[in-house]
């Protein structure tokens, strides 16, 4: 039976290998690391990763932007190309025992549904506000309300309490909140219309904002929520005045996030850090990767500068990692190899691809599937 698994595991691994742009493993070079904005990320195909990736049991992945190809598309290249890569990387990996766990903006409905198409397990929506484990009848559902517990939400209820007859997102609704913050940012921010709707705790909006003023000003609410950036999108319609990069919003119960979600299904699952792995586009994914033991962005995160300040405040200096790059000018072969080590050392490292979306994420599988075959 082993044989067996690891003959389709090297038979899908070989056919990954022969997507376009994906670079042979074990051919690193100078050229090879991320120097945007002095980040020197390593890619996940580098020799470094190997032994990180050898070790990776469960993935919690973004979804948009990461894992699937501009606009939603599964059976494409980010270009669009018609491609079953990432169908036979998914099937790869479960062959090979890795749990993959959607880690997602969208609400329950959608992820069910995308969760039974990609026959995975389980998922964190709605920013780690809901969690689902199976499906239909059998499915564990629970949600994350964060600070929420301390406040009384309705006159005569204890706290945290909400009405029978309100979901969190009607209680977001009820509290003016949202019309505050137009108020504020007016014709810079919008509902993301229609993928708001059909949701159950958290609100979803569009636009650009200064996360600053808006933590300030939603600090003044009764009701303790927080706006977090989910990434750049690009809706094909808005009302949105001077805004050239739209970003995703999601105002949730402040204390409540994909990182806190992703923290506390480690701990359900009694994981340790070196066998779990984050791997993201957005701010809210680098912030994954706090209780995850490496993190991976995929490249086109790092066109995103709020994603970029997350990496830098991220990134561990090491003594090591210091000594490894002073030198980098002279004797290539050797210098690599030991900023390499240096990498291996590195507490909760964090890797990129070379490729965007859907491309960096079928990278990111023949990387870690050659990892484990390797180790």
């Amino acid at each position: 039976m082993k044989d067996c698994m690891r003959s389709e595991i090297m038979e899908i691994s070989i056919l990954l290998l022969h997507m376009n742009r994906i670079g042979m493993p074990g051919r690193s070079s100078m050229e090879d690391f991320n120097d945007i904005n002095e980040l020197r990320l390593l890619p996940v195909g580098s020799p470094a990763a190997t032994p990180i990736l050898s070790r990776v049991t469960h993935v919690y992945t973004d979804l948009d932007g990461t894992l699937l190809a501009p606009g939603g598309r599964l059976l494409t290249t980010h270009s669009g190309k018609p491609s079953s890569m990432l169908a036979q990387a998914l099937t790869a990996l479960k062959v090979a025992g890795v749990e993959v766990i959607l880690v997602t903006g969208r609400n329950r409905i959608q992820a069910t549904e995308i969760l039974r198409l990609l026959d995975l397990n389980s998922f964190i929506g709605e920013m780690g506000t809901v969690l689902q484990i199976g499906f239909g009848a059998d499915a564990e559902i629970s949600y994350a309300l964060g600070h929420w517990s301390e406040v009384v939400l309705c006159e005569g209820l204890a706290p945290g309490e909400i009405p029978d007859d309100l979901t969190p997102y009607e209680v977001i609704s009820k509290s003016g909140a949202i019309d505050r913050l137009f108020e504020a940012f007016p014709n810079k921010l919008e509902h993301h219309r229609p993928y708001g709707d059909s949701r159950e705790v958290t609100q979803m909006l569009r636009g650009s904002v200064d996360m600053a003023t808006a933590k300030a000003l939603l600090s003044q609410e009764i009701l303790p929520l927080e706006l977090l950036d989910n990434g750049i999108i690009h809706p094909k319609v808005h009302t949105l005045v001077g805004v050239d990069e739209i970003h995703a919003y999601h105002l949730v119960p402040r204390g409540t996030s994909k990182s806190s979600a992703v923290a506390a299904d480690i701990a359900r699952r009694k994981l340790e850090p070196e066998q779990t792995l984050a791997i993201g586009d957005a701010v809210s994914d680098v912030l994954m990767g706090e209780h995850t033991g490496s993190l991976v962005v995929v490249q086109n995160a790092l066109k995103n500068q709020s994603v970029i300040s997350a990496i830098s405040a991220r990134r561990i200096e090491s003594d090591n990692l210091t000594k490894a790059s002073d030198p980098l000018m002279s004797s290539r072969q050797d210098q690599v190899a030991d900023c390499f080590q240096s990498w291996s050392e590195l507490k909760r490292p964090t890797f990129s691809t070379k490729n965007e979306t859907a491309d960096g994420w079928v990278e990111f599988a023949r990387a870690l599937l050659l990892a484990k075959e390797l180790g």
